[in-house]
């Protein structure tokens, strides 16, 4: 697979990589094979977080990843904490910062970890304090690269005025493309690798849900966004017909021409489309070779304009 320079640093990973917010059982054989597929194709960036699962998307990657350890870019995330009331909290304190990656560590069995997030933003911790923090455990030899997600322009700059980041993660797709109105200038001004989970919009692109019927009955990640109701899913599911004519000429399925679209922004845009699926793994991997056309391009800009879409953005 292409290889994908990671900003400000001098890791490297494929163009594409793997949203494993699903990876959190080493007794599946789907997830096991999965994630092994992934490494064969050169889908190295393997994306986690401390919250996957309680800890056990960490668990899995030291079950299934740690034995092709030399193969693989590790990430996870930290700030997102279960609450008493068996919600969730923001904490990004400087202690608690190294109190959550030595926990990631023991669960990845894993000396360090390769990227390293701030999950969510708390306004009550300045920016500067989680990032020293960071910069702490870089210096500590327990990270090699500091990232944020879900974040804001002038969040991007302060904590980039601590040390450089390597990425910012957020959601972008056909159907989510908010982060251009400044996010994405201010990452390719600073040279920072912007990270796109949800490029596929939750199977939405794939042409595989047309009702809410056609998710989960507990797949409440979903339901509770405007955009998987039954209104919102007739009105956007009329602009997957540029899609399928796309996809068509590419002798491509919809979700590869949906990727290669991200992968052919005027940005350093690195999508990580989840799936515990071999054969959508090797799908996506396939979408690195399309090239679209100007006219392609224009027409799924146009088709899919942000004043046409219509439901809410989802948290990650």
């Amino acid at each position: 697979m292409k290889q994908h320079k990671i900003g400000n640093t001098t890791l490297t990973t494929g163009a594409i990589g793997l949203g494993c917010n699903k990876l959190i059982d080493p007794t599946n054989p789907a997830m096991v094979e999965a994630a092994n597929v992934a490494l064969d194709l050169g889908i190295t960036m393997f994306d986690g977080a401390d919250m996957y699962g309680d800890g056990r998307c960490e668990e899995f990657f030291a079950k299934i990843i740690k034995p092709r350890r030399d193969e693989a870019l590790i990430v996870s995330k930290f700030g997102v904490v279960r609450a008493a009331d068996g919600g969730q909290g923001i904490e990004t304190a400087p202690a608690y910062v190294h109190s959550a990656c030595d926990a990631s560590l023991r669960r990845l069995q894993m000396d360090h970890i390769d990227l390293y997030y701030q999950h969510r933003m708390n306004p009550a911790v300045p920016i500067e304090d989680t990032i020293g923090a960071m910069v702490e455990l870089k210096q500590a030899g327990k990270i090699g690269a500091i990232g944020i997600s879900n974040t804001t322009p002038d969040l991007i700059r302060r904590a980039h005025a601590v040390h450089p980041l390597a990425a910012v993660q957020m959601e972008y797709s056909l159907m989510e493309r908010g982060v251009e109105a400044e996010i994405l200038d201010v990452c390719k001004e600073l040279g920072i690798t912007f990270v796109a989970w949800g490029p596929l919009t939750y199977a939405f692109l794939s042409g595989r849900v047309k009702s809410p019927a056609d998710l989960p009955a507990g797949d409440q990640f979903r339901r509770r966004q405007t955009r998987f109701t039954e209104a919102a899913i007739q009105h956007n599911a009329a602009m997957l017909a540029v899609l399928d004519d796309i996809a068509a000429d590419h002798a491509a399925t919809p979700s590869q021409i949906a990727l290669a679209w991200c992968l052919q922004r005027p940005f350093d845009i690195l999508p990580i489309p989840g799936s515990t699926s071999a054969t959508h793994l090797r799908e996506n991997a396939a979408a690195i070779e399309i090239v679209l056309s100007a006219a392609q391009i224009a027409a799924l800009d146009r088709t899919f304009a942000p004043s046409v879409v219509k439901g809410n953005v989802a948290a990650a």
